[in-house]
């Protein structure tokens, strides 16, 4: 069964904004899902990047990695790390680099990466503590757990910058329900699906919609069915609050190490135990952090932050604000910045970023000069900036692509002739790169010979100039150049308007889908969902041959409510009396609103001896709930009536009037109880 319905995908994807791995990284993710692909391949094509290369040796020679003798080459680092980390680190490595800036002004996107990185450090280490996934992969998980939210801030910039803008708290729960009643989809769905594109494991993506877990919770005594992802769900939990700890500052960070403190005991493992744990979790955070280019800071040690929380007077209050930590990068309003002067600086270069990318120019091109030849250099540096174009020196093939991929050069020329990478093999290599396929190429070459010249195009060139250089020349091929880059440009506009139009087009699609199968007071799936999955829950019955149950649930004296207190006083009970019902089932039920005060309620798998078990807990945590309405706090009763499928029942239909005969019987019987349906 799909996760996450494959129309999501398809539309985000359309837009082209989407986080994905690119060029080499994209090639090894094939390759290993191949079980006919060897080291030896992969180590080939690994060569082709040295940038991603470098990235993965130093991962194989940090401390987290457990490799314990120096890695000097891929192919060692292939043998020691195994084909299926090396496949999820290049992922979260690729849509790393590629996924530096974005359009969306209120996103923090140097903070994004930092925390993710903080995430996937925690996890990996703490995987050997809190069982959940290897070590390998619980990096990769952390480091991507978040990429959904990166996905909306890139797919719908302008309206992810009005939520992070426009929200109240730091609740994460409260983030999902604006994305939910802005895009009509959440970050967690995004991540789910693009987990089930790239090929990671199946209880990555449930676990990655279950994200809004905030707490930790000890397991139950019986823990052995436990699924998978929920283990996962635990680790990140810990994760999340490491990465918590690392970016916040002053009381606030003492007080959410407190907290991690408080899960080491409650795993009984020993104070000393667990802050040598922390203390690993930040030296590799900065270790990587300076690896991969990622803003890290200096975290005082577990005892310190322990000191420091002891003599804070203000605890109580800043727990309660510590409780709820800030998961998302929304950038921080100006009398929040402090002490924090090379984030900013970050902050302020991606939105200048952004600003550049969103705005057409017409000054001189962005050139990326590759030569060795210093009197070579001299002549063009001349040439090109007398007129108007920006001139970016590399003077090798290896250090040309490494800069090419982080700063996208609208033009590229380059010397046939370069010392480790020649210019052929380097306009082969950017026409692999889905960063840089579209970047004009002219190389400069002495060969005008039609043998060479046709081996140059077809590497990738657009154009040569020919030795010796000629000013004039040199200006009409590059005037040539900047109007294929100008049409380039328009067309990146016009696909820009297009993606906006069809990314606006799925949202309200979306929305006008979800306004029909949602209630809108309770925001439960309205009858018409409620049928519909109801018939689903049926056909698997017969499938599996497996029990069923539903439930129909009344409030009691609803209408003494509303004409008593009002009807906006009613809407207020039917949306708590909804929330508290919802709580109280377990995670494999459904509940709708079936009409007026009644909700009917479908439990899978569920039989005779837990029909009562579980009709007695909604009745029970309802009855207990203060409800409170404007200048009155009420509290509501409701009856129950569980009709069980017992093979007589021919349809979805027959099992809720008998449901409904239960429910009569409870009301006639006094309200506030729960009756089950017999023959």
């Amino acid at each position: 069964m799909q996760l996450v319905h494959e129309s999501i995908l398809t539309e985000l994807k359309a837009s082209g904004k989407l986080p994905t791995p690119a060029g080499v990284a994209l090639t090894i993710l094939d390759l290993t899902r191949n079980p006919d692909s060897s080291t030896e391949d992969i180590t080939s094509v690994m060569k082709g990047d040295p940038a991603l290369s470098g990235q993965v040796l130093k991962y194989a020679n940090s401390a987290a990695s457990g490799v314990r003798e120096e890695v000097t080459t891929v192919n060692q680092a292939l043998v020691h790390l195994g084909m299926k980390v090396i496949q999820q680190l290049c992922l979260g490595i690729s849509v790393l680099s590629n996924a530096r800036t974005g359009l969306c002004p209120n996103f923090d996107y140097p903070r994004y990466w930092a925390r993710s990185l903080a995430r996937g450090v925690a996890a990996q280490i703490l995987s050997k503590t809190i069982p959940a996934a290897s070590p390998e992969e619980g990096f990769t998980y952390g480091l991507l757990s978040g990429i959904g939210t990166l996905g909306l801030a890139n797919v719908y910039p302008r309206e992810y910058s009005e939520i992070l803008s426009s929200r109240q708290s730091g609740s994460r729960q409260e983030l999902t329900d604006l994305e939910m009643r802005e895009l009509s989809i959440n970050r967690h769905q995004v991540t789910c699906a693009l987990f089930e594109d790239w090929g990671l494991p199946e209880n990555f993506q449930k676990a990655a919609l279950l994200q809004d877990l905030e707490e930790w919770q000890p397991l139950p005594d019986d823990c052995s069915t436990l699924p998978q992802e929920k283990y996962l769900a635990r680790l990140l939990v810990v994760a999340e609050l490491i990465a918590d700890i690392f970016l916040a500052t002053g009381p606030e960070q003492e007080q959410l190490a407190l907290r991690f403190l408080e899960i080491g005991d409650s795993l009984d493992i020993p104070e000393n135990s667990w802050g040598e744990t922390f203390d690993l979790i930040k030296t590799e955070w900065n270790l990587l952090g300076q690896g991969m280019d990622i803003l890290t800071e200096h975290i005082p040690s577990l005892k310190s932050l322990k000191r420091g929380a002891e003599k804070s007077e203000k605890l109580g209050e800043l727990g309660k604000t510590a409780q709820q930590p800030d998961e998302t990068e929304s950038s921080p309003k100006p009398d929040q910045i402090s002490g924090r002067e090379m984030g900013d600086k970050q902050i302020g270069e991606t939105s200048l970023a952004a600003e550049n990318l969103l705005a057409a120019t017409e000054a001189g091109m962005h050139i990326l000069l590759v030569s060795d030849n210093r009197v070579e250099q001299r002549i063009l540096n001349k040439m090109l900036s007398s007129a108007g174009h920006t001139l970016t020196l590399a003077q090798d093939g290896h250090k040309a692509l490494e800069m090419a991929l982080q700063d996208s050069p609208e033009l590229i020329i380059a010397n046939w002739t370069l010392p480790s990478i020649n210019g052929l093999e380097l306009a082969r290599m950017i026409r692999k790169s889905k960063q840089t396929s579209g970047t004009y190429f002219i190389i400069i070459t002495s060969h005008d010979g039609q043998d060479q010249l046709v081996e140059a195009f077809e590497a990738g060139i657009d154009d040569y100039l020919l030795k010796p250089l000629n000013h004039a020349v040199v200006n009409a091929r590059l005037k040539a150049g900047k109007r294929i880059i100008e049409l380039q440009k328009k067309s990146a506009q016009d696909r820009e308007e297009l993606r906006h139009n069809v990314t606006t087009l799925g949202k309200l699609s979306r929305q006008v889908e979800r306004m029909a199968l949602e209630d809108q007071l309770t925001a439960l799936p309205n009858r018409r969902a409620g049928l519909d999955r109801f018939e689903q829950e049926w056909s698997r019955s017969n499938r599996n041959k497996s029990s069923l149950l539903c439930m129909l649930l009344d409030i009691d004296h609803f209408k003494n409510v509303n004409d008593t207190h009002g009807h906006d006083c009613g809407d207020i009970v039917l949306m708590e009396t909804a929330r508290v019902m919802k709580a109280a089932l377990r995670d494999s039920d459904v509940i709708c609103r079936f009409g007026g005060e009644e909700f009917l309620v479908i439990c899978p798998e569920a039989d005779l001896s837990m029909a009562m078990k579980i009709g007695d807990r909604i009745r029970q945590a309802v009855q207990d709930n203060e409800i409170q309405c404007p200048g009155i706090d009420l509290s509501i009763t409701i009856s129950i009536g569980v009709a069980l499928r017992n093979g007589n029942q021919e349809s979805p239909k027959d099992l809720i009037k008998e449901a409904d005969l239960a429910l009569y019987a409870a009301k006639d019987s006094g309200r506030n109880m729960v009756c089950i349906y017999s023959d």
